[in-house]
């Protein structure tokens, strides 16, 4: 069994992969009592994915309720996006990429490649390119 993992994606329910087995249907008992889960569909268990999932507002109380019982969990946080300006990419030279003032923090700065997607051409800074961020992962416990 792999680590005790919690799934974030925009717009999405929170999931949690290889929660050990405690029973025939105390995930949904140990889930919903890190809440005080009230209704029907708050915890809701995939057979054909093997996970759990819980509402986004329990997000929090269900990362912190698995750390204190199982020890360490993962948690891998999707979203965000990155952006950098043409005049970043195009004309920026790499070694000042430390005092890039982009919304690329100097990551792309210099690079003479925009990010996947080009949105708009009329800012101060010319095109806008913007990117899906890579998602976060982080240790709980």
């Amino acid at each position: 069994m792999g680590d005790l993992t919690v799934t974030i994606r925009p717009g999405r329910r929170t999931e949690i992969q290889n929660m050990p087995f405690e029973g025939n249907g105390r995930g949904y008992t140990i889930l919903g009592d890190m809440f005080n889960a009230s209704r029907r569909g708050q915890v809701d268990y995939s057979p054909s994915s093997r996970s759990w999932s819980v509402s986004r507002p329990h997000t929090n109380a269900v990362i912190h309720g698995l750390a204190a019982r199982y020890g360490r969990v993962t948690v891998i946080q999707h979203g965000g996006v990155e952006k950098c300006v043409e005049a970043c990419w195009k004309t920026g030279l790499p070694e000042n990429a430390w005092l890039c003032e982009c919304a690329c923090a100097g990551r792309n700065h210099g690079s003479g490649q925009p990010f996947k997607v080009i949105v708009g051409g009329n800012g101060p800074g010319g095109q806008l390119s913007v990117q899906a961020r890579a998602p976060h992962v982080f240790y709980v416990g």
